[in-house]
């Protein structure tokens, strides 16, 4: 079959497995807050971007401590937030379960010859051992997980990296996710996207972010990547 992609950079969570609703978010984002705090983030700071969520909130607060603090301390304190977060998600992950039709869909593309590559805002350990716990590793060839070298999607950053890994062009990439946070990454680098929404997928920010495709399961994925060809830019 002659396809119109060279590589699929997956999502993980909720997109290939069921991490997440093991994962003690809360808890987490208020171990967090404290360490912030306690690390010389100011109270109101804190506060403020923890409003928004537990990954905004990481991402906003790095921004901030880099202009308050300098570079090398934020990055210490993203260090230590991190690895806070990172111990609740290896806690997940003994519970952690394949999404529907995971492992067909990653057959199929196997079989195609094409490379595989994760890119995650999970830990590098989690995403690693979930992996490996669900028997998924065999599958991928690069796996780029949250890190303080590399800023989340929707920054390209950890996609890039991936790509990278897999020696194939972005341009001709395929990006696999639950939201529109992949679907922007995947545009910053001119990648086409496939959003497999999940309950709290925001589909309007997903058609905004320009998604190529929308299916309903990865039952549908070879399908969708059969078609991709058939897309103009």
């Amino acid at each position: 079959m002659t396809l119109g992609f060279d590589s699929v950079v997956f999502d993980l969570d909720a997109t290939l497995i069921n991490l997440g609703e093991h994962v003690d978010w809360r808890r987490a984002q208020g171990e967090i807050k404290r360490a912030y705090v306690t690390q010389g983030c100011s109270q109101e700071d804190v506060d403020a971007c923890s409003a928004n969520g537990l990954f905004a909130m990481l991402e906003e607060l790095w921004e901030i401590n880099q202009a308050k603090l300098g570079a090398a301390k934020a990055n210490v304190i993203q260090g230590e937030a991190y690895a806070i977060l990172n111990n609740y998600e290896e806690k997940g992950v003994p519970g952690c379960s394949l999404m529907p039709s995971c492992i067909e869909a990653l057959d199929w593309i196997k079989v195609q010859g094409v490379p595989m590559g994760i890119c995650t805002s999970n830990s590098q350990e989690a995403a690693e051992q979930a992996l490996k716990t669900l028997g998924l590793d065999r599958y991928f060839k690069a796996v780029i997980g949250r890190n303080t070298v590399l800023r989340m999607k929707p920054n390209p950053d950890q996609l890039k990296a991936c790509y990278e890994c897999l020696g194939t062009k972005p341009d001709r990439g395929v990006v696999v996710g639950d939201s529109h946070r992949d679907v922007l990454a995947g545009k910053a680098l001119g990648s086409y996207t496939v959003v497999v929404p999940v309950y709290f997928t925001r589909l309007d920010k997903v058609r905004e972010a320009g998604a190529d495709m929308i299916i309903g399961s990865l039952a549908e994925l070879p399908r969708a990547l059969a078609g991709i060809k058939t897309l103009s830019r």
